[in-house]
C-alpha cells in the first residue's frame, strides 16, 4: 500500500512539474523584430498610409502576428504595425527592447495630433515639462533649422498625452546607443507553426488543461505499476509459524512454505 500511495505522489508531482513546465514555455516564447534601419516606421494600421514615427535604428519591436506584409506589433506602451522587410524576426527577449529617453520643451508648447503646428493639439504644456521619446516624424518646417518632430507623451496631473512636438524648442536629445542585442533568427512559417500552437493551447481554461496533463499521466502510472511484480511492490516477510501439534516450525517464503524440524 505505502508503495501504491509513493506512486501516486509521484504522479501528482509528474502533473504539477509538467503544468508548470508547460506555463512557463509558453511564456518563455517571446518574438521580437529587430529594427534593420532608420527608415523603419511604426504604422497604426496594416497600411502604409498610416505612418507613425520612424523607430529607432538596432531596437525591437515585440512581434504578435501576421498581417499581409506586416507584423502586429508592440513598440513601449503602443500596439501597431511595422513592415516584414524593415524587421529581422528573431526568437528571444531582449533585456532593452526600446529606447528609453526623455526631453523637456524651453518655451511653452503642444503637442499636436499630426507633425504640424496647424492640426489639433492635444495638450498645452508649460515650459521644462518632461516628454517621453518615442522616434521622430519629418513634417512642417517651422524654422529655417529643421523638419523633424517627436512623437512623445507627457504625464500631467495623472494623465497620458500622446502627440508630435517640434524638435526645435526641446533641448538636445540625448544619445541614444547603438542596441547589440541579437537572437536566434527565425522563419514566418516556424513563428505561424509556434504561435497557433501556443495559442491554441493558452486558449484551454486551467481546468481543461489540468485534465489534458492528468488523462495521459495517469494511465502512464498505472502502466508501470502493472509492469512491477507485486513481489517488488510488497516487501517479502519471513512469518514463522510452529505447528501446535507437531512442533514443527513453519516459516512462510512469499508463495510456498518451508517445515524446519531442526528443532525436534
Amino acid at each position: 500500500m505505502k508503495k501504491i500511495i509513493i506512486l501516486l505522489i509521484f504522479g501528482l508531482t509528474i502533473i504539477s512539474v509538467s503544468f508548470q513546465n508547460i506555463t512557463s514555455a509558453e511564456s518563455d516564447n517571446i518574438y521580437c523584430g529587430k529594427i534593420k534601419s532608420e527608415e523603419t516606421y511604426f504604422y497604426t494600421s496594416a497600411n502604409e498610409n498610416s505612418k507613425l514615427f520612424k523607430l529607432p535604428n538596432s531596437y525591437f519591436v515585440k512581434v504578435e502576428d501576421i498581417e499581409g506584409n506586416f507584423f502586429k506589433a508592440v513598440y513601449k506602451d503602443l500596439n501597431g504595425f511595422v513592415k516584414k522587410n524593415d524587421v529581422t524576426l528573431m526568437r528571444g527577449q531582449p533585456s532593452s527592447p526600446y529606447v528609453n529617453a526623455t526631453f523637456t520643451n524651453y518655451v511653452e508648447y503642444a503637442l499636436y495630433e499630426s507633425p504640424n503646428s496647424t492640426s489639433a493639439p492635444v495638450h498645452e504644456f508649460e515650459k521644462e515639462q518632461i516628454f517621453n521619446f518615442y522616434g521622430i516624424m519629418n513634417g512642417e518646417e517651422v524654422s529655417s533649422k529643421t523638419n523633424e518632430w517627436y512623437y512623445a507623451s507627457a504625464l500631467v496631473n495623472g494623465s497620458t498625452f500622446r502627440g508630435y512636438i517640434y524638435s526645435s524648442i526641446t533641448d538636445d536629445l540625448p544619445s541614444i546607443p547603438t542596441n547589440n542585442e541579437t537572437f536566434e533568427e527565425i522563419s514566418e512559417d516556424v513563428f505561424l507553426q509556434e504561435t497557433n500552437a501556443s495559442s491554441s493551447f493558452s486558449s484551454l481554461s486551467t481546468g481543461t488543461k489540468i485534465l489534458l496533463i492528468v488523462s495521459i499521466t495517469i494511465p502512464s502510472i498505472f502502466i508501470l505499476f502493472f509492469l512491477i511484480k507485486p513481489s517488488k511492490l510488497v516487501p517479502k516477510k519471513q512469518k514463522a509459524e510452529k505447528s501446535k501439534s507437531s512442533g514443527i516450525r513453519k516459516i512462510h517464503h512469499g508463495d510456498y512454505f518451508e517445515f524446519d524440524d531442526k528443532d525436534l
